[in-house]
């Protein structure tokens, strides 16, 4: 008989399940397996690359492998599985993050060094099924402009009091059909009343007026979602069964791994990599608080935002800068146009050009983004461009004046600065192997070797719980691959010599 089985009833024996027991209320009855068996049916049959319910019922039904965790018991129909699965998802995270401690009593993780990266999972839902944030906002415009337009109103009346204008506008046809006693009529040949007329289009236009908010309250922050699956965004995936990227219903998976193992993952509703780190760090400290010693990510991680994060946390940054690779070539080196290129003299604060101009200092700018975070940006102006030959090529974006100025921050700039040399030192090579071995292989193995590739279930509670679940079974393969060739012990990559 398979190991694996054997190592998937120690592990889950080990750890503390009472609370499957609350969670699996029958009204009295006891249920047709042991919730913590049922859990070792569910982990064993996702380590084997079994993920529908029926499958598994045919599992608990013909393999001795779930005979013998079931203790030749009673199999568990499709629907008890079903039934449990629903039943164990709040607590999968509590689950992966006991499986974890327990690799971490093992010598298998130190949580150190968290590599983190993420990939776009194709979602469940109809990929035709879109609601677009731009197109709302337009739709929605336009009928507030037809708004006023029929009550003959200023355009400066804000779109709260253009509802509230048709809502009284509405009821009172309304009374005034009921006074008057208009049977309404529909059909070829029949002409309908004035009131009916305004009736039916004062009530079109506080439908249309509700159904856009709707859609924007569920976009929230979002510039799209899917009507069949709504906390799934349209992203552009790498690929198709065509192999053409397409905007497709997806979510932002977002995975820490440390020695070999997935030490936590969370899926995002977001596209964009860089507002996922934050709150991602935020759940793993909770989890795991004062075992995290520096965070490894891509170029697609940086901002402000999450170096200062990371600072005040007291985690070391090893995210690679976005102009790390391009700053390299020739034509990054010899563009005048670039701050990178031109000398800076701290003492009298102000850039020297390629034609030895001085960028003065002009303004301070200060912004909020649509999240909250607030940046200082200091602006530099040479005023002496006019007939300098290099203009052609020193200003790239043209203004009014025909003058070139450059913007930096500071702040920004001196954190980009410290990460560059976290990763150029021998142990920030080292550190960025690890992280395009550890994190991207977790993700070439759950697509490819486990044979998941697109979610079978909507919204975002199931797939986070499903993908934890999946990595409880990815955790305890990978532990058994270990035992099983007698290399027990931290992994950590080494540069070849």
């Amino acid at each position: 008989m398979d190991d694996e089985v054997f190592l998937v009833h120690n592990i889950l024996e080990e750890m503390n399940l009472s609370f499957l027991n609350s969670a699996y209320s029958n009204k009295g009855r006891k249920p047709v397996v042991e919730p913590r068996t049922m859990l070792k049916v569910l982990v064993f049959a996702y380590l084997n690359r079994k993920y529908s319910v029926r499958d598994i019922e045919d599992l608990c039904k013909y393999d001795l492998r779930f005979r013998w965790i079931l203790d030749n018991g009673k199999a568990p129909d499709h629907v008890t599985i079903r039934r449990f699965k629903n039943l164990v998802n709040p607590f999968m995270d509590q689950i992966l993050a006991q499986l974890v401690e327990l690799l971490i009593e093992q010598n298998e993780i130190d949580l150190k060094s968290i590599y983190i990266d993420g990939t776009k999972i194709e979602a469940n839902a109809n990929r035709y099924t879109f609601v677009w944030k731009k197109s709302i906002l337009k739709y929605q415009e336009k009928l507030v402009e037809k708004i006023k337009e029929y009550f003959k109103i200023d355009d400066t009346i804000p779109e709260e009091d253009c509802k509230k204008l048709v809502l009284i506008e509405f009821n009172n046809i309304r009374n005034t059909c009921k006074q008057k006693k208009i049977c309404f009529v529909y059909g070829q040949g029949k002409r309908k009343t004035e009131e009916q007329r305004k009736y039916e289009l004062l009530k079109d236009w506080i439908d249309k007026l509700n159904k856009y908010e709707t859609h924007l309250q569920t976009m929230e922050q979002r510039n799209s979602y899917s009507k069949t699956d709504k906390d799934a965004t349209f992203m552009r995936l790498k690929d198709d069964h065509m192999k053409n990227g397409q905007l497709k219903p997806a979510y932002n998976i977002q995975c820490a791994t440390n020695g070999d193992y997935v030490v936590d993952i969370e899926g995002f509703s977001n596209p964009a990599d860089m507002r996922t780190l934050a709150p991602f760090v935020d759940k793993i400290l909770n989890k795991h608080p004062d075992k995290i010693d520096r965070v490894v990510a891509d170029s697609g991680y940086e901002s402000e935002e999450n170096y200062l994060y990371l600072k005040e946390n007291k985690i070391n940054a090893f995210i690679k800068p976005s102009n790390y690779e391009i700053k390299k070539k020739k034509k990054y080196k010899k563009d005048i146009s670039r701050k990178e290129n031109m000398d800076y003299f701290e003492e009298n604060d102000y850039y020297l050009c390629h034609n030895n101009k001085k960028l003065q200092f002009e303004r301070t700018i200060y912004r909020k983004n649509t999240y909250g975070f607030k940046t200082e940006t200091k602006v530099y102006l040479c005023e002496d461009c006019l007939n300098c030959t290099h203009s052609k090529d020193c200003i790239k974006f043209k203004n009014k004046e025909n003058l070139k100025r450059i913007y930096i921050s500071k702040r920004f700039e001196k954190f980009r600065e410290d990460s560059e040399k976290n990763i150029t030192t021998k142990e920030g090579i080292i550190e960025r192997m690890n992280r395009s071995i550890q994190a991207e292989g977790i993700f070439s193995y759950i697509k490819t070797g486990m044979n998941y590739s697109r979610f079978r279930h909507r919204s975002m509670d199931k797939i986070i719980a499903e993908m934890k679940l999946l990595s409880v079974s990815i955790n305890i393969k990978k532990f058994s691959n270990k035992i099983k060739s007698n290399n027990l012990g931290f992994t950590k990559y080494k540069q070849s010599i």
